[in-house]
């Protein structure tokens, strides 16, 4: 049977919203939209390009990962293409493909590769979850989708930003379901972006798809399947319902449901929203610019979006980073300590202010800017000190839960901060550019 459990639907924070736990999240407001599509990121080879991210000089070459574990764990294609297969001995593997070079593996570099990737992920999609150490998903709203062009568009810019910023390939998979997004990136290994949105295309891909390779099929059930005649994702899809119900538990009923394109499987947040580390909020923005005051508006938007998840879920924080995102994708970040814990967007941006020109090239365009909040702490545990500061803090967020009030009840938009620079701090990042 299938060897997950399916996610149900919930309610979530804003497009803008990353929970930065380990592994990173992101989380979404408002109800779920009906015609968000799910996009599925998968790691090419993932163990051994981020070792050739370090090992420029390997690329090309058979290489496989697994030296420590006396095993190959993960190949290159041309590893592949020689023979080699998972879990074959290191021993045999030297004595049958000496060509073969074999490292052993790098977790801290894995992780913080795969963090990376799922930071990028959350500047174009709605809600991001960590699947494992090589794999994502996201759910993407139709006006994302529409920013960027189209869902091909969409996709090739994701694909250009992930390879340019981290020097790895992810095949990509966009698709109405969870189940036929996963399938979707596995199509077009490696580097694939594959859409899967009218019937043709979903019909195509399921024929295609043997079934010992559609998610959640385990190796005992592929036999049970085969004797009914089941050979591929699409024989699953057009088999009875109420037989499939009868010979195997709810999953696989839901799993032939959402490879059918009705949607069952949730992308899942952090179990305890409470428990996470950071926040990051963070969002690329239209036509890239090189004016401080855009760059610092669009800042801002971040930080009321970080602040405001923090207050749904009564969190606080006294260290924040943030940074910005050129047009050929460098990125510069800076970090400020708040003297108390806080989740007033005003307090937060007062600090980030001095530093923010800093990050700052003269005629260098900007295309996405973000806000971290780090060091979180549930606010009933916040150290109070003995002039009552800390206690004042916590009650100047008041303003802003009456204001979140507003914006739950008239709209997000019926309620703003006056994001745009003061003519004080316009001068003064200017005469830092000049």
């Amino acid at each position: 049977m299938p060897n997950f459990q399916p996610k149900s639907s919930r309610k979530g924070n804003n497009s803008r919203k990353e929970a930065g736990a380990s592994p990173v999240h992101t989380s979404t407001a408002g109800g779920r939209s009906e015609k968000s599509l799910f996009l599925h990121a998968d790691g090419d080879s993932f163990f051994v390009a981020c070792e050739l991210t370090k090992k420029p000089e390997l690329k090309g070459k058979p290489v496989i990962v697994g030296e420590d574990r006396g095993i190959a764990v993960a190949m290159s294609p041309e590893a592949k293409k020689l023979g080699v297969t998972r879990g074959m001995p290191t021993f045999r593997i030297k004595r049958l493909f000496p060509e073969v070079v074999i490292l052993p593996h790098h977790f801290d570099l894995y992780n913080e590769i795969s963090e990376k990737m799922r930071q990028i992920l959350s500047s174009y999609a709605w809600e991001v979850e960590g699947y494992s150490i090589d794999e994502c998903f996201a759910r993407v709203k139709p006006s994302e989708i529409k920013y960027f062009g189209g869902e091909k568009k969409f996709l090739s810019e994701l694909k250009n930003e992930i390879e340019k910023t981290l020097g790895v390939t992810y095949s990509l998979g966009l698709a109405r379901t969870k189940a036929l997004a996963k399938q979707a990136s596995k199509l077009e290994k490696p580097g694939g972006a594959v859409v899967l949105l009218t019937k043709k295309e979903e019909t195509d891909a399921l024929k295609r798809t043997p079934i010992e390779e559609v998610w959640g099929i385990g190796r005992r059930t592929v036999p049970k399947l085969a004797s009914l005649g089941i050979a591929t994702a699409y024989d699953l899809v057009n088999f009875s319902e109420s037989e499939i119900s009868r010979r195997f538990s709810r999953p696989m009923l839901e799993l032939k449901k959402e490879l059918s394109g009705e949607n069952i499987f949730e992308v899942e947040s952090d179990v305890d929203p409470r428990g996470q580390k950071s926040i990051q909020a963070t969002a690329t923005f239209r036509p890239a610019s090189a004016d401080p005051k855009v760059i610092w508006r669009e800042l801002c938007k971040n930080a009321e979006d970080a602040c405001e998840h923090a207050r749904e879920i009564r969190l606080v924080s006294n260290k924040i980073s943030f940074f910005v995102k050129s047009s050929e994708f460098k990125y510069r970040e800076g970090g400020v300590k708040l003297p108390l814990f806080s989740s007033d967007p005003g307090i937060v941006l007062n600090a980030i202010e001095p530093e923010f020109p800093k990050l700052l090239k003269k005629k260098e365009r900007i295309r996405s800017t973000g806000v971290i909040l780090e060091n979180l702490t549930r606010e009933e545990k916040v150290p109070l000190d003995l002039f009552g500061r800390q206690k004042e803090a916590l009650k100047r967020s008041s303003v802003e839960e009456t204001a979140d009030k507003i914006r739950q009840k008239f709209g997000k938009d019926s309620i703003k901060r006056a994001s745009s620079l003061g003519k004080k701090s316009a001068i003064a990042i200017r005469k830092h550019l000049l």
